[in-house]
Formats: C-alpha cells, structure tokens, sequence
C-alpha cells in the first residue's frame, strides 16, 4: 500500500512541476509582450498617477523624474515607448526627445505639457496639454503602439 501512496505523490508532484513550468512559461510570454512605457515628469504625484494607471492598464511602466534618469533608463532598457514633460531640471524634455531620436529605433514619444503653446514639433508622436484626460492619451498610446484596446472607462483630467 506504501509504494501505491509514494507512486501517488510523486506523480501528483510531477502534475504540479508540469503546471508550474506551463504558468512560469505564460506568465514569461506576457511579460515579452507587454508594452514598455518610460514616464518623465519632475513631478512625483504625476509620475505616480500615471504609473498606477499604465499598470493597470497592463504596460510594464517605469519611471523617471528627469530627462538625465531617463537617458541611464533608455541606455539599459529597449522602450516602445517614452510619455516625458518638457520643463524639467538638469535636462529638459527637447533634449531627451533629441537623443531618443538620435540613439533609439522604434520607440515613441509622447510629450505632455503645461505649456503647450511653447510646442511645435512633429518630432513626436502626440502632444498632451497638462491638464490632460488619461483616457484620451491611453487611446493614443494603444493606437500608437497598435494594441487593442480594451473596456472604455470615464477617465478624468490628471
């Protein structure tokens, strides 16, 4: 009866190997499918906004809180795409924007801004006027990036 029991456990430890390593395998899958963001914006309570709500909406979001952390950001890690501020200490936006384009392939810029009468360039892919409607620049990211996209929520101006 002994070797029955052992034969038991062993193969229901091998049924839970075999799920481990299926939902290790997915859960890996989803990660390399997943949407990179880099937000840039000197101000940590739009940064943390904006990151809470990305996640949600299922992107793998960093951060950064000036265009200097953004570039140590983009030399280590392939983004699709880079949501950043204009006016922001040590190194402002335009500067970030010109080395994404110098130094990068295929990832987008969206900029978003409190001025945005001092922007006119086509050197981006959308431009966002602070304050600005989540919802509005999350259907611009997905059909930027051509993600689908999901169950409309009312969003507010952040």
């Amino acid at each position: 009866m002994a070797t029955v029991s052992l034969d038991c456990k062993r193969g229901a430890l091998e049924v839970r190997n075999i799920l481990t390593e299926a939902s290790q395998e997915r859960a890996e899958s989803f990660e390399k499918n997943k949407k990179n963001i880099l937000i840039v914006d000197d101000d940590e309570t739009i940064l943390h906004l904006l990151k809470r709500f990305f996640t949600r909406e299922g992107f793998q979001v960093f951060v950064a809180k000036d265009g200097l952390e953004a570039i140590g950001r983009l030399k280590v890690k392939t983004l699709d795409i880079v949501l950043t501020d204009l006016k922001m200490p040590s190194l402002p936006g335009i500067e970030l924007i010109r080395f994404i384009r110098k130094n990068t392939i295929n990832t987008a810029i969206v900029v978003m801004t409190a001025y945005p009468e001092e922007w006119s360039s086509r050197e981006v892919e959308a431009c966002f006027a602070k304050p600005f409607d989540v919802e509005e620049m999350l259907s611009a990211i997905q059909r930027i990036l051509g993600v689908s996209q999901g169950g409309q929520r009312k969003g507010g101006p952040i």
